[in-house]
């Protein structure tokens, strides 16, 4: 478990982050199309109104459009194309279905599954294009990562008080200590690799927040786990289960620090 669990985490960072670094936005907009791709498709193949054609794959063009708006689109048009979203969806809905009797459970759920995955990690696109934009991405991964690292290994060598096991039987208080100390890792490591990054104090601020961001985000993604009922998403990533099961983390992460940033960034604009 431990050895598909590494050898799959090693795989993936030798994929993602040359096309963070080397690709520009539109590597960044690859993959989050693909990852995101993937991930959507795992929940709405797991929730009972998407699961028979064409819900799914609605569902996944929707997604990936959904990702071009976000590539395309300025971000105040953005604003158009969520409000636009849930219409477009009934529409759809209207000329694509013969019944009506699935509509509303059927294309609440297809809202649901793009503006929970594709939304959230879309704003990878928009931290991209900020100054320093390969920098912050770089800097949430190793953050995300080196916290989700050290919840496993602490939670599986020292856990022993349950923080949450209605929700997540295997998160514990010790666990989610060694991720908040995995995260303030994860900072160190960014600041000595990228000193261009601003003062430690706005890096603690932020890093904070992932801290919180990041476990509640799993939270969530396990939550819906046990109302559907399934173990993992997926089985794509050996020791992982799905990519959804790995990008839990980052859905609150990446709009997290980009409207951080963009507070920052407005609060020193004289």
């Amino acid at each position: 478990m431990l050895r598909d669990r590494v050898i799959t985490a090693v795989i993936a960072i030798a994929i993602i982050v040359p096309i963070f670094v080397f690709g520009g936005v539109e590597g960044v907009v690859l993959l989050v199309g693909v990852f995101g791709g993937i991930a959507l498709w795992e929940l709405a193949r797991s929730l009972p109104s998407l699961k028979s054609p064409p819900g799914k794959e609605l569902t996944l063009v929707l997604g990936i459009a959904m990702v071009l708006a976000f590539y395309l689109c300025q971000p105040r048009a953005l604003i158009g194309a969520l409000v636009w979203f849930p219409l477009l969806v009934l529409v759809i809905h209207l000329f694509l279905y013969e019944t009506i009797d699935r509509t509303v459970d059927s294309a609440s759920q297809m809202i649901f599954a793009v503006l929970y995955v594709i939304v959230p990690l879309s704003h990878a696109i928009l931290v991209r294009r900020l100054d320093l934009g390969v920098t912050w991405v770089l800097f949430i991964m190793l953050v995300i990562c080196l916290g989700d690292a050290g919840a496993y290994f602490v939670g599986r060598a020292y856990g022993r008080r349950r923080f949450w096991e209605k929700v997540s039987p295997s998160k514990t208080v010790e666990g989610l200590g060694g991720g908040v100390a995995g995260n303030l890792l994860g900072m160190a490591v960014s600041k000595a690799l990228f000193p261009e990054l601003p003062a430690l104090g706005i890096l603690l601020a932020l890093t904070l927040l992932l801290a919180i961001a990041g476990p509640l985000g799993d939270l969530i993604a396990s939550a819906i786990k046990r109302r559907l009922a399934i173990k993992d998403y997926g089985s794509i990533m050996p020791g992982h289960g799905g990519v959804m099961d790995r990008a839990d983390s980052l859905i609150l992460a990446f709009p997290t620090t980009y409207y951080f940033l963009l507070l920052l960034t407005d609060s020193v604009t004289p």
